[in-house]
């Protein structure tokens, strides 16, 4: 069994109170409700980075790319429909995961 430590956090009172009522709803103590509750968001976290590792990285290329010469600020109607655009792709690849 891995040894553990202990890890202390800081919330107002009325948030604690909240906390243990729920993890003794549970039928958990605090440290166990909070340590899932922990690894769910990381979970979340890493699944969310992944979704959007390949739009992420479309980004970072496209703001390393030069601008055109001439080329102003404001986004025209094409800068606003590829915007959308790549909305519309995350969100569709978001549906496809969550219906799988």
């Amino acid at each position: 069994m891995a040894s553990k430590e202990r890890f202390s956090i800081s919330m107002d009172s009325a948030l604690r109170t909240r906390v243990k009522e729920h993890a003794d709803a549970m039928g958990l103590d605090v440290s166990s409700y909070v340590t899932a509750a922990v690894l769910r968001q990381i979970d979340e976290d890493v699944a969310v980075a992944r979704r959007f590792a390949d739009i992420d990285a479309d980004i970072a290329a496209t703001e390393a790319m030069p601008a055109p010469p001439g080329r102003s600020d404001d986004f025209d109607e094409a800068d606003l429909a590829a915007a959308r655009a790549g909305i519309a792709q995350a969100l569709a690849t978001d549906a496809r995961e969550s219906a799988a």
